[in-house]
């Protein structure tokens, strides 16, 4: 396992280099990130190269066994770079210039960044691609952070002009997919088309929106494999990745992850103030990025202390580094690197620390990495090569969340938020979930939940229709099937295409505003539930109620419902459920589809279980969450890695601890 740290030698004096290195080896740190904000470094003037530094850092890690992590540096283009070529800042919507002082000041569509990446990235690949010292390279850095995929620039206009053409071939045959003919928007000619910048009443064709949003995706993805081009023509058998950001969506990360050997994601698990970190929101974006390829991951940058800019967040409590390493490890991640190896003395992050404070000396967060690296060193031989298997997917679509922030349909509604309350469920029931795209392939699992589904297609319609008469069983919601993938409204009856799968149809729809709810009965129940955000007016044309609005002049109609279609089952759910009823609703799907399971393990509510196979072999990591000891019930005999005992019967586990169990010692 690679077991490491973001490291900035171009921080600190050369004499200190050697005292991290083997401080960095004593903590059982076996591989380091460097580099990628470091161009100004490598290249001070224009075609002026130094190198050596680098040469030097290399030789003193490896010296100390530790391998490296190569970024490549365009994150950050120097400032002579810049004021050759102003162009190159990005505008805002507004057209205001996004200007120097800060990263990710470039624009993806300036042809003109190009030929200096290809100098620069050559130049680092020629020299290290076949060094077996550098084991890995990162692309740029975060792309998608701090709103800088969407630029609004002449470059940008041009580049998305050739996009659309491309992508529609035909003026008309935009015009009649995007609907131009409204407001009087027709276009003769491909130059005349916008960019949705500001505009007099900020409200644009729904089309041209997303269109935009998907050419500026794809834009970054050209930009990395414009550098990952580059380096495999040094370097063939290098490992390239990039370091993604979980639920951030500016860019489709599925398409992004195509090109990459390993998808990587920097996980900050306390980065706002709470009263309680969320350990599902961790977990469920390390699901995604599971996702994103369908194999293991690494955790480019872990927090190892407290975050900040201009002001500083919460500090990570003893032994909570530690747990929060071992979730990342359960959840698939193979490689943890931690941000940062030492609180930096100047710049923009001063205030965003890392596993040694600003002194550089062995603290209380030292320790506790050096005691996770002693641990990793002797339990990773028997978890290489384990992976998670899970029957439950959760369906992500950047297209249909792009759809949501375009036209929210409510004040303050977000599509993730909307996901991750379907995502709680199942991290509370203890049901391992993969997040998926709509192109993957649903035959593997018993189960899917397909949030916001107003947009499809036949491709799309064809599989969950498939997977759903092959046995399995479906859960949509409200708005599903109500657009096309232009993002124009169906002619169609809601729920549109998916109508005969699901056995309804949607007569009438609402909003309810906040704090507005309907009464809800399960089917059998007295017990009243609460629906609110939204409601459907729903007739059934061959499904069942699973439960009904009992208030409002939709009182009686179905707010959830099942309909049997071959040898599976599709649910429907036209509000949004408080979480009671989420609870009841869900508990039955998930019965319906055999997925109720008895587990040898019992644990309170805060701990939670993730089993990561191979084979016959299984180890189920049990995860404290809460500050307070629990008492964790085992039904078999188990055998804890992490403590080297057999356990069995009660077995307490203290508030942040960890056990790694296996029935076979």
């Amino acid at each position: 396992m690679y077991f490491g740290v973001c490291y900035y030698p171009e921080h600190w004096p050369e004499e200190r280099w050697e005292t991290d290195a083997w401080m960095m080896r004593e903590a059982g740190i076996n591989i380091v990130r460097i580099g990628e904000f470091a161009w100004s470094r490598m290249e001070r003037y224009e075609g002026s190269f130094d190198f050596s530094w680098l040469d030097r850092i290399i030789g003193i890690l490896a010296k100390e066994g530790i391998q490296v992590i190569l970024g490549t540096p365009t994150a950050t283009p120097p400032k002579w770079l810049m004021d050759q070529h102003p162009d190159l800042y990005m505008r805002d919507m507004y057209g205001d210039v996004r200007g120097y002082g800060n990263r990710r000041h470039y624009c993806y569509n300036n042809e003109a960044y190009l030929p200096y990446i290809s100098t620069i990235v050559g130049k680092m690949a020629e020299r290290y691609g076949n060094d077996p010292r550098v084991v890995a390279w990162q692309i740029d850095n975060e792309f998608g952070c701090n709103d800088t995929t969407r630029c609004y620039c002449d470059q940008c206009r041009t580049q998305f002009q050739l996009w659309l053409k491309d992508k529609y071939q035909d003026i008309d045959h935009l015009n009649a997919c995007w609907g131009t003919v409204f407001w009087s928007q027709i276009y003769n000619e491909w130059e005349q088309i916008i960019v949705p910048a500001y505009t007099v009443f900020p409200l644009h064709n729904p089309g041209l929106v997303l269109d935009y949003r998907r050419f500026a995706s794809d834009a970054v993805c050209k930009f990395q494999k414009f550098q990952t081009d580059l380096i495999r023509k040094y370097a063939p058998h290098s490992t390239i990745t990039h370091n993604m950001m979980g639920a951030f969506n500016e860019i489709d990360a599925f398409d992004l992850s195509a090109e990459l050997d390993i998808v990587s994601w920097d996980n900050y698990p306390n980065l706002m103030f709470t009263k309680e970190v969320d350990p599902a929101l961790a977990a469920m974006q390390h699901d995604m990025t599971r996702g994103l390829k369908g194999q293991n991951f690494w955790v480019m940058e872990h927090q190892s202390g407290q975050p900040g800019g201009n002001i500083m967040f919460p500090t990570p409590k003893p032994q909570e580094l530690r747990r929060w390493t071992y979730q990342s490890i359960a959840h698939g991640a193979d490689g943890i690197l931690y941000f940062r190896w030492r609180g930096c003395l100047f710049g923009a992050e001063q205030y965003w620390h890392g596993i040694l404070a600003h002194d550089g000396k062995a603290g209380r967060k030292y320790r506790e990495v050096q005691q996770v690296g002693t641990e990793l060193a002797r339990i990773w031989p028997l978890l290489e090569g384990t992976k998670n298997e899970d029957q439950v997917a959760m369906i992500r679509s950047y297209d249909n969340e792009w759809v949501f922030e375009i036209q929210p349909h409510i004040m303050d509604y977000t599509y993730m938020g909307h996901f991750t309350n379907y995502y709680h469920y199942l991290f509370e029931q203890q049901l391992g979930t993969d997040v998926i795209s709509p192109d993957a392939d649903f035959s593997k699992y018993r189960m899917l939940i397909m949030p916001n589904f107003i947009m499809t297609n036949e491709e799309i319609v064809a599989k969950v229709y498939k997977f759903v008469h092959d046995g399995g069983t479906l859960v949509l919601d409200y708005r599903a099937g109500a657009k096309d993938w232009h993002n124009r409204m169906e002619a169609l009856t809601l729920p549109g295409k998916f109508a005969e799968l699901l056995g309804i149809t949607v007569e009438e729809y609402g909003v309810l505003g906040k704090e507005e709810y309907r009464a809800i009965r399960m089917d059998g129940s007295e017990t009243i539930y609460r629906g609110g955000t939204w409601f459907d007016v729903i007739e059934m044309r061959g499904a069942e109620a699973v439960a009904t609005f009992t208030d409002d002049y939709f009182a009686g109609c179905p707010a959830v419902t099942s309909h049997v279609y071959g040898l599976g089952k599709a649910y429907y759910i036209g509000t949004e459920m408080d979480k009671e009823l989420r609870e009841e609703v869900l508990h039955l799907i998930c019965r319906d589809a055999g997925l109720v399971q008895t587990l040898d393990v019992e644990v309170p509510e805060g701990v939670e279980i993730v089993t990561r196979k191979q084979g016959d072999q299984a180890y189920m990591f049990v995860i404290n969450h809460r500050i307070e000891a629990a008492q964790v019930q085992l039904h078999s005999r188990f055998f804890d890695l992490l403590s080297e005992q057999e356990l069995h019967e009660e077995t307490k586990l203290e508030g942040n601890g960890v056990m790694i169990l296996s029935q076979n010692k």
